[in-house]
This record gives C-alpha cells, structure tokens and sequence, in this order.
C-alpha cells in the first residue's frame, strides 16, 4: 500500500514533494531499506523532466560510494543534459559538489579518464575547471 502511494506521489505529486523524495530515495541509507528506495528511485528517474528535482537526486547521490555513486550519477546527468537549462545545472551543481564533497572530484576525473567517451558529454567546463584544481589532473575534453 506504502509503495503504491509513494509511486503515485512520484509520478504526479507537486515538485517540493517530488524534490524531497528524491533526497531520500537517492541518499545512501541502510542496507535494509536499500531494495525498496532503489526501486521508487528508478520510478522517479523512469518519469521525471524538472531540473530541480533532478538536481535533489545528484545532491543527495553524491553522498554514496563505490559504484553506486557513479551509476545514480550518470544515470541523472543523462536525464539532465537533455535541456540546455539542464546541461547549465548540472555543470553547476556538480562543481559545487566536486568541491565540497570528499573523494568526488577524484571519483570524476577518474571517470573522464576511463570512459572519455561515456562522460566527456556530460561534464562541463566548471566542473573540469574544478577537478583540475582539487586534483591537478588534467580531465580530457
């Protein structure tokens, strides 16, 4: 009953509704509740287009680690590069995170540096601008 209510809140709540989920489905959590946030996470990213609730899910997955971080991440700057308004936040709010956030500028450059193919598209200037301060590596364009 809970997950059917919250699937409906997802798809056509109000967007500070949709904002806050998304902060707490895309956070890293207990191992417990990890099946059930993931599952109305991929419903949010399935349906959603606003910016700001896209920006909420990259805030709040940028508290993760290992290969989870990479693929909410990537999965979310995908969906945010497909506006110009987009592209601009998300080159913003992932500098600012890559700055404040521990071990996220290194996670990116690593990123770039592996598949330059599959992130060179998404990161834009600021936060390569970023990386390259934090880390002294030079990301490829």
């Amino acid at each position: 009953m809970l997950r059917l209510l919250l699937t409906e809140l997802l798809d056509g709540g109000p967007r500070p509704l949709r904002q806050s989920l998304a902060v707490v489905l895309a956070a890293p959590g207990t191992s417990a509740s990890r099946p059930l946030r993931r599952g109305l996470l991929d419903t949010l990213l399935d349906r959603e287009t606003d910016p700001g609730v896209l920006d909420a899910v990259l805030r709040a997955a940028a508290r993760n680690t290992g290969p989870e971080l990479r693929v909410l991440v990537h999965r979310t700057a995908l969906l945010l590069v497909r506006t110009a308004e987009g592209a601009v936040r998300l080159d913003r709010t992932l500098a600012g995170l890559a700055r404040h956030v521990p071990g996220l500028a290194t996670a990116v450059a690593g990123w770039l540096t592996d598949a330059p193919h599959v992130w060179g598209p998404l990161v834009g200037p600021a936060t390569r601008e970023v990386i390259d301060e934090l880390t002294g590596v030079a990301v490829p364009v």
